[in-house]
């Protein structure tokens, strides 16, 4: 009897050894445009971020400041099938300063958050980030590329590329991205779309033609879903997993367009503005960390949602300008990898 005890706790461990060594082998990218994250401070470079202040017709002061870092925390902490994502792109964030704040916040200490950031010029004083677990990776190099929007007399967001390597000794290629919005007009904006998507094409060649075996994650809040110009004709992405070409990217999110369900709610329409892709490499390389199929999801629970006039909105911090306490304006949405 005694004999059978420890052969049957010796299976035991193994069994929970392999279980764990399966659940670390798994990290998860996420994406979350948040919303107008602004600190209290009037920054004097930027002349639209007043209405974030104690004296802007908003009243942003620290109370509301401090619960949307605990709200959007709690949503992080949750992100990817309820957990922290390994890596987490965001955007419509003030400055540095409020993503030092946010990883800051209780839900996330133990995510143990780097922050690879760059100011862009845009004139909402918005710029895009990226959060990485530092116990799992080291960044080397932070780039900003500013689309060339000069024909319209204008600037947006940067798009931020962030190289590092994995504690496996592996490189990952990031591109985050925040592409002019859709004001105006849909089809009056989108050549501004395009000259984004140019861009990200230009960063996507230049890092495959230093390394054709290249693994490249893109994410952003695109403005557009995934069946628009900017995406299939600028781009060339693949919606198709079995079907993706060398050098070319797959886009994670084709299905939930085709499903007509959505990041973002205009009126009553869900647009899959939100999307992550992948390259050709993490599909075809299963010898290192790559895409595993099937498992991009959006973030969406009931209690990230309006109730009321707008029932089934996501429940954003401000609707017009009444004070909702609540989170952001899109879902967030997340793909998992795995070795």
């Amino acid at each position: 009897m005694t004999s059978m005890k420890y052969y049957l706790s010796v299976l035991i461990a193994f069994l929970c050894l392999s279980c764990t060594k399966k659940d670390a082998h798994i990290a998860t990218v996420g994406f979350y445009n948040v919303e107008n994250l602004f600190d209290t401070k009037d920054d004097p470079n930027t002349y639209k971020d007043e209405q974030f202040t104690p004296n802007g017709d908003k009243g942003w002061n620290k109370v509301r400041y401090a619960s949307k870092l605990q709200n959007l925390a709690t949503v992080i902490s949750q992100l990817a099938n309820n957990s922290t994502p390994t890596f987490l792109g965001v955007c419509e964030i003030e400055n540095k300063h409020v993503l030092e704040d946010l990883i800051n916040e209780p839900a996330l200490l133990a995510a143990n958050y780097g922050i690879a950031h760059r100011e862009s010029p845009d004139e909402r004083g918005i710029d895009v980030g990226f959060l990485y677990n530092k116990n799992v990776f080291s960044v080397s190099t932070t780039i900003a590329y500013q689309p060339d929007l000069s024909a319209y007399n204008d600037k947006t967001r940067d798009i931020l590329y962030v190289k590092g390597k994995l504690t496996s000794g592996e490189v990952l290629h990031f591109i985050i991205n925040h592409w002019p919005s859709r004001g105006g007009g849909k089809q009056k904006s989108e050549p501004k779309r395009i000259a984004a998507a140019n861009t990200l094409l230009s960063i996507q060649k230049k890092i495959q033609a230093e390394d054709l075996d290249a693994k490249v994650i893109v994410m952003g809040d695109f403005n557009d879903e995934p069946s628009n110009k900017s995406i299939t004709e600028i781009l060339h992405v693949s919606c198709d997993y079995n079907q993706v070409n060398k050098n070319q990217l797959y886009n994670a999110f084709c299905t939930f367009e085709n499903q007509e369900k959505g990041s973002y709610r205009y009126r009553d329409d869900w647009d899959m503005l939100d999307q992550i892709m992948v390259s050709e490499t993490m599909i075809s390389d299963t010898s290192g960390i790559h895409y595993k199929v099937g498992s991009a999801g959006i973030k969406e629970e009931p209690w990230m949602l309006q109730s009321g006039k707008y029932e089934g909105f996501p429940l954003r911090t401000f609707g017009g300008s009444k004070y909702l306490n609540g989170f952001s304006d899109h879902f967030p949405v997340f793909i998992e990898l795995k070795n």
